[in-house]
C-alpha cells in the first residue's frame, strides 16, 4: 500500500478478470471495474469483477420479482432492500492497465488495512485482507493461505 492508498492488483487476478470481462453479460466499459464491500463477519474487503457484478444483479432482480409476486411489494423496493443487505458500504473501483487502484478509505479502515494488503482468490470473487486481521480471524482462510502470506511477507522483509 502506498501513501495514497493505492495497491496493485496481482497479475494473475488481472488475467482472470480480463478473461471473465469478455462475457457478453459484462457491460461495455466495465471490464476494469471492481465492486468492493466490507465483509463484516470476516473483517476483510470482498471484491467482485464485472461478470460477478452482472450475475449477482441478474440473480437479485429475479429474486426481487419472486418476492414481489409473493408479497405484493414493488420490485424496486425489494431490490433496494436486497442491494443494501448484499452490498453494505459498496464502492465501485477502477484499476489501470498496470493493475493500480485505490482502496476506498472507509473500506480500508473497516478492514484495518495499513501498509500491507494480502489478496486471496475465492473463485468468483477475491478478498483483500490486513495480514494482522487474517491471522486473528479463526477460519478466515486455510492454513496454506496463511503460510503463503507469511512466506511472502518474510521475503519482502528480506528485500528491505
Amino acid at each position: 500500500m502506498d501513501l495514497k492508498g493505492r495497491v496493485s492488483l496481482p497479475a494473475a487476478f488481472r488475467q482472470t478478470i480480463d478473461i471473465r470481462s469478455g462475457s457478453p453479460k459484462v457491460a461495455s466499459g466495465l471490464g476494469r471495474t471492481l465492486r468492493m464491500t466490507f465483509n463484516a463477519a470476516l473483517k476483510c474487503i470482498e471484491v467482485s469483477d464485472g461478470l460477478q457484478i452482472a450475475e449477482t444483479e441478474e440473480q437479485m432482480n429475479a429474486h426481487a420479482v419472486r418476492v414481489s409476486e409473493q408479497t405484493g411489494e414493488l420490485v424496486g423496493d425489494v431490490l433496494d432492500r436486497l442491494e443494501a443487505e448484499t452490498y453494505p458500504l459498496m464502492k465501485d473501483v477502477n484499476f489501470d492497465t498496470a493493475g493500480r487502484m485505490v482502496l476506498p478509505d472507509r473500506l480500508r479502515a473497516k478492514a484495518q488495512i495499513g501498509n500491507d494488503a494480502f489478496f486471496v482468490g475465492r473463485g468468483r470473487r477475491f478478498r483483500i485482507w490486513s495480514p494482522e486481521v487474517l491471522r486473528a480471524v479463526a477460519g478466515g482462510e486455510s492454513g496454506d493461505v496463511l503460510e503463503e502470506m507469511e512466506d511472502l511477507l518474510a521475503k519482502r522483509k528480506e528485500r528491505g
